[in-house]
């Protein structure tokens, strides 16, 4: 068992506050990600790469 998610977002919520990023409602939590959600629209791509791993992209239409 990996214990009580609210814990999780009281230690988030406490470590970003010390960037002067305060956590509000509504706001989206995205566990496991290490970077912040991004709006897309119809034409972006995106490309992620990993080294090591190469690259991978992403687009929408």
């Amino acid at each position: 068992m990996l214990g009580d998610p609210a814990v999780s977002v009281a230690w988030l919520a406490r470590t970003v506050a010390r960037f002067g990023v305060p956590l509000r409602k509504g706001h989206v939590v995205l566990p496991g990600s290490c970077t912040r959600a991004v709006d897309v629209t119809a034409g972006a791509t995106f490309t992620a790469e990993f080294a090591g791993l190469g690259s991978v992209s992403l687009s929408f239409i």
